[in-house]
């Protein structure tokens, strides 16, 4: 078999299995799965440089993934997006190194393209038909559409705290949607991972699907090639489930083995003040996070989240890993941080605005060094959240009549 991914291994138990069986946790003691790879011949074989990498989506990193017949790949165009450099949020905070990963600019307008991209591929390549998926609105969008451009039966479980555009979004793409309620999230976790001893069915859910959060590798491959060959100091990240920070970590220490890099990034957890679980967890030391808090209270709809998918375990570790730390950021903060990324040319939902509110917050209090280079991930569209649009800019008060008279006076009072 061609590729350079040879299993999956248990986090819990360390049992192995076959990279082409299509199971979703641990047969044995449903432990979440990660795939391995053989990273000394990776290193033999593949020389890693823009000039050898070519294609302009996810998938000029194929390598990096299980592999995948070229005709069994689902591809919308996803990845290589921009990274975009600050210049507003650069002066205000006195840092130089400020840096957006634009993942709005995703084919369904938010980061899960990458992830379901990879996993509808796989799920072909390996003989898988039909499968579901939980969300709070991104991921079944873009589970919808990657389903059914791959001709793959699909039904998404949205949570009923999702904004009617996310929900209206998933029906427009074609998989049959039902809204999910729930008292907590620990409770979708059990069903979830009940789900898959009784149901049988396939799952996409982030980490219960092993292979899901492989795409988000691209995160540090990406960044490493926009930066010339540089790692950043932090990433910032917005943290529902935790798949994009879990996946750009294993990246960047992919790129570490590969002998490409000697330097590995902070990374940086961003949840909103209301449920921040992983917070909470780290300011203890604790290495799995407990329920807390309300995700009702917050207009960070995606990352909202009580409490995490088997405690956060890799989440946390990548923190502890990286020296990193999780933070809690309020809705204040985030409506803020949405209209300096409107300044700087980003629209941006409050989840994904989540990430700039955070690095405010750690230069100010002082644990990031206006020295540093940081990048923020800005994983969805402003259009995903209308009403939050608004909150934050408001809607025009300034009125003109259509005659040159009035059009001279406006443009006077507003010294234009």
């Amino acid at each position: 078999m061609d590729g350079y991914a040879i299993g999956l291994v248990c986090d819990k138990c360390q049992k192995d299995y076959d990279i082409r069986q299509a199971v979703n946790t641990c047969p044995s003691c449903g432990g979440l799965l990660e795939t391995v790879y053989d990273l000394p011949r990776l290193k033999k074989e593949i020389v890693f440089s823009k000039l050898q990498t070519t294609g302009n989506t996810m998938w000029r990193y194929k390598d990096f993934f299980p592999y995948i017949e070229e005709k069994n790949i689902v591809s919308l165009g996803e990845g290589c997006t921009p990274l975009v450099k600050s210049i507003y949020l650069s002066r205000e905070l006195g840092m130089e190194n400020i840096y957006f990963k634009n993942d709005t600019m995703m084919p369904t307008g938010s980061f899960k393209d990458r992830g379901f991209s990879l996993a509808i591929s796989f799920a072909k390549d390996i003989g898988v038909k039909k499968g579901f998926t939980y969300s709070s609105g991104n991921a079944g969008a873009s589970f919808s559409a990657y389903s059914s451009r791959g001709g793959f039966h699909a039904l998404v479980l949205v949570e009923y705290l999702a904004s009617d555009t996310k929900k209206a979004m998933i029906k427009l793409y074609g998989a049959q949607t039902a809204i999910l309620d729930f008292e907590n999230f620990g409770q979708i976790s059990v069903m979830l991972e009940k789900a898959v001893s009784q149901l049988g069915l396939y799952q996409f859910v982030n980490f219960i699907n092993p292979i899901r959060h492989e795409a988000m590798k691209t995160y540090a491959y990406e960044i490493f090639d926009q930066l010339g060959g540089l790692v950043p100091d932090y990433m910032f990240h917005p943290v529902g489930t935790g798949g994009g920070l879990w996946g750009a970590w294993k990246g960047y220490n992919e790129l570490k083995a590969l002998g490409l890099t000697d330097q590995l990034p902070k990374m940086v957890a961003v949840q909103p003040e209301t449920s921040c679980h992983l917070k909470k967890a780290f300011q203890k030391g604790a290495r799995v996070a407990g329920q807390y808090g309300d995700p009702a209270k917050t207009i960070a709809q995606s990352i909202a989240a009580d409490s995490p998918i088997q405690g956060g375990t890799r989440v946390l570790d990548a923190i502890y890993q990286s020296g990193g730390m999780a933070l809690g950021v309020s809705d204040q903060e985030i409506l803020t941080a949405m209209r300096i990324l409107g300044k700087e040319g980003i629209g941006a939902e409050p989840s994904s605005a989540a990430a700039v509110a955070a690095l405010i917050q750690g230069v100010k209090n002082g644990t990031v060094s206006p020295d540093a280079t940081a990048v923020c991930v800005i994983t969805g569209t402003a259009l995903k959240q209308s009403r939050a649009v608004e909150m934050a800019a408001g809607q025009p008060q300034l009125q003109v009549d259509a005659d040159i008279g009035s059009l001279a006076k406006i443009i006077d009072s507003l010294h234009i």
